[in-house]
């Protein structure tokens, strides 16, 4: 007979309380890789080369941290018999709550005087890696036990849950950017800790991934993956280059610092929009058209961003900009869904590890700024005119995508018909 707890120890893990954990944990973490780089700009006066440095550090550790989860949970399991994963996901809450409390203390430290930068640099250092080891862990409590139509409906749903949180957490952030950005990464550790209180209802251990077959997909479905494979990486290097460019552009559009951030948000609330959407509707399944116009939205909103400035000045560039992000938005929602489905569809082993997919998102996030960074750098230096760094941006981003989507375009034109 199964005891009062039994569904706790072992088993299916309950939506609502991954769910929960996920939310709460996403408007934490979501302040630190959407919102850091509006935090640096108005606490610490970073100059946009320093917040494209800052964007490359945080890709590079993510990666670290996301490599490591797997080999640090089998250490710590081998130094301490009988840990269980929830237990490691506790400790990871405590963690990444401890790195928030730094930029408080350097404030307190610093007094009256200049602000130092040091806690911004440790809170990235120490906190990134953190999240990389903690979503590919939370992603094994969504996926683990699941599969066919309720894997598919749990991770649909599972997108609209954190993605919606990253809205939230720019409208929220907003209010204090311009005169409490300290307490907002304050507030950021007290999530964490707060999403301790789902962890009850968590089981000690994921479900292990079932050993049946998935179910018969058509042989495109193997071609559409890899086709998404390539986008993915893609869109998060034009995300990881928008990131740190947004607050200086809003700045010279005369954006206020308080606004700023809803400003940014215009790509979110898009993006869960069409996750939503893509999760109702499933004549997309096995079409190259979601690959095509997901690529071309993604790219085609970047270019507007980038070059809002350069088409119209003042309120007419901030509606440019606002246009160019929704439709980044979409590119990026279509992207990131389809590179979920085909790798559930087309193997249980994809889903299991997603050491893949995790490595090339972190190289997008590392790739991106380097692009921004060598652009701001040659403007500090006097090498570039400060007129000519958005088209350098665009162009060294845009060829890398060039090449991506390129070989994205041959798989579609290659295709037979009947999976066009």
């Amino acid at each position: 007979m199964p005891t009062p707890d039994s569904h706790i120890r072992g088993g299916l893990t309950p939506r609502w309380a991954s769910f929960g954990f996920t939310f709460v944990n996403s408007l934490g973490t979501g302040i630190v890789t959407n919102g850091i780089f509006f935090l640096t700009r108005q606490s610490y006066a970073f100059a946009e080369w320093k917040n494209y440095l800052l964007a490359v550090l945080l890709g590079l550790t993510y990666v670290v941290g996301a490599l490591a989860a797997g080999p640090a949970v089998a250490w710590l399991r081998r130094r301490f018999p009988g840990l269980s994963t929830r237990t490691v996901l506790l400790g990871t809450m405590v963690l990444m709550a401890a790195p928030c409390t730094l930029p408080t203390v350097g404030a307190w430290l610093d007094g009256a005087g200049p602000r130092s930068e040091w806690p911004a640099w440790a809170l990235i250092l120490l906190y990134s890696p953190l999240a990389g080891v903690l979503w590919p862990l939370v992603e094994s409590y969504i996926s683990g036990g699941r599969r066919g139509a309720d894997l598919r409906g749990t991770i649909g749903w599972w997108n609209v849950v954190w993605s919606s949180a990253l809205v939230l957490v720019f409208w929220g952030v907003a209010p204090l950017v311009e005169r409490h950005a300290l307490l907002a990464v304050l507030l950021l550790g007290g999530a964490h800790m707060g999403a301790t209180v789902f962890l009850a209802a968590f089981a000690r251990e994921p479900a292990p991934h079932a050993e049946t077959s998935h179910e018969p997909h058509p042989p495109v479905y193997g071609r559409l993956l890899v086709a998404f494979r390539l986008l993915l990486p893609m869109s998060y290097v034009v995300s990881s280059a928008l990131g740190p460019y947004l607050p200086g552009a809003m700045d010279r559009m005369g954006v206020a610092a308080g606004w700023q951030t809803v400003v940014a948000s215009a790509w979110l609330l898009p993006r869960v929009m069409m996750f939503i959407a893509l999760r109702l509707w499933s004549g997309w399944h096995g079409r190259w058209g979601l690959a095509v116009v997901g690529g071309v939205a993604l790219l085609a909103g970047f270019a507007v961003c980038v070059l809002a400035n350069r088409v119209a000045s003042g309120d007419a560039a901030v509606g440019v900009l606002l246009g160019g992000l929704a439709l980044f938005g979409l590119g990026m929602a279509m992207i990131y869904t389809g590179a979920i489905y085909y790798a559930m569809e087309v193997g249980q082993a994809e889903v299991a590890a997603g050491g893949k997919h995790e490595a090339l998102i972190g190289a997008g996030y590392t790739v991106g700024p380097v692009c921004g960074l060598a652009a701001s750098v040659a403007v500090e230096g006097g090498v570039l005119e400060p007129d000519r760094f958005e088209p350098l941006v665009l162009g060294a981003v845009g060829l890398i995508s060039i090449v991506l989507a390129g070989m994205v375009a041959r798989r579609v034109a290659g295709a037979r018909p009947t999976g066009a």
